[in-house]
């Protein structure tokens, strides 16, 4: 990974055990029965109640809502699913779950905060997992690597989905979208010899893809920074270290991406980070070494250094905010059930 040190990133030294950070740290619950594959995806609905959704082992996708102390019971949608499921709010108070159909169509539904509507498909050929994100107030866009290796996508404006249409790109990665909570959406994937590529949609349409080099392994897992359009996506190296890479807002182009910088550690996949109050961030992951749940937190300034929280997972974590000024964090464990934890 194309090692460029930013204004963003300093550098801790290695994945090491802090004990303040971990008395900020609650612990660990279950979230209840339910065996799972894949990686979860988690999103906010209200302060203090967030829903998850992973596919099952049946090739079905599973939710669950949590009220900021306790998990109901992982609920099956109807049909079965080829990815793991994408979900992001609407910014208008809902959900959408959306994962590929084993017809490669999109399968989605929308959660109101009390109950799922019935699943629903998209005409669609996808040749990955979507990646769902919050546009503008009610409106999502869905982007999935298709079977040319570009990319699909279509926009829900609050009631139909548009019809499915194709961006020319060389992808070996589905993509990774997220809102930059300035009326854009923000897509990282990475194309051959694993190179990222970045592209933002606002106003209707594409910007245009921008090269960010690198090197990069696994999936991307790119968040808002919910201030003035920060975007940071995160990656795993080729010697699985995680990097991170900032862009600072304003005029699309490569020049307002700072470059990648090393957040060290050893994990078994990507990091997962969401923005817990406007400029933080908070990132977990599973260590190689002990497949244990490490965190990391940047406080405006600098990096608080990955702290071993404990458990025992794998892949990557999923995290939201609470708007508690706390997230929650799920992992898949070793048992393929899904473990929770709130902090910092």
């Amino acid at each position: 990974m194309t090692r460029l040190l930013m204004s963003f990133l300093l550098l801790p030294a290695c994945l090491g055990l802090s004990n303040s950070a971990w008395a900020a740290w609650g612990k660990f619950i279950s979230t209840g029965a339910g065996t799972a594959i894949g990686t979860p995806s988690c999103a906010q609905v209200a302060t203090k109640h967030v829903v998850c959704a992973i596919r099952s082992g049946k090739y079905a996708v599973m939710v669950n809502e949590f009220n900021g102390t306790s998990w109901g019971s992982w609920t099956t949608l109807g049909g079965e699913v080829s990815s793991d499921p994408s979900c992001t709010s609407d910014g208008s108070g809902n959900v959408i779950c959306a994962a590929t159909d084993i017809t490669g169509k999109l399968r989605w539904s929308l959660f109101n905060g009390a109950t799922w509507t019935t699943p629903a498909l998209v005409t669609a050929a996808l040749y990955s997992a979507p990646s769902c994100a919050n546009y503008t107030g009610g409106q999502v866009l869905c982007v999935a690597r298709n079977a040319a290796g570009g990319l699909s996508y279509t926009l829900y404006n609050g009631a139909t989905w548009s019809a499915v249409k194709n961006l020319v790109t060389t992808a070996i990665s589905h993509p990774s979208c997220t809102t930059d909570n300035n009326s854009g959406v923000i897509c990282s994937l990475y194309t051959k010899a694993g190179v990222t590529l970045v592209n933002r949609y606002a106003n209707g349409a594409w910007e245009g893809f921008l090269n960010l080099s690198g090197i990069a392994g696994g999936e991307p897992d790119c968040t808002s920074m919910n201030q003035n359009g920060n975007v940071v996506c995160f990656a795993k190296g080729y010697a699985s270290g995680v990097y991170g890479n900032r862009f600072f807002g304003g005029a699309w182009a490569a020049t307002r991406w700072g470059g990648y910088g090393a957040m060290s550690g050893t994990v078994n996949d990507n990091a997962g980070c969401i923005s817990h109050t406007a400029g933080l961030l908070v990132c977990g992951a599973t260590a190689v070494t002990d497949n244990a749940f490490y965190a990391n937190v940047w406080g405006g300034s600098s990096w608080s250094g990955w702290s071993k929280v404990g458990g025992s997972g794998t892949g990557s974590p999923a995290c939201a905010p609470l708007a508690t000024g706390k997230v929650v964090c799920v992992m898949k464990t070793l048992t393929n059930l899904i473990t929770s934890i709130v902090g910092p």
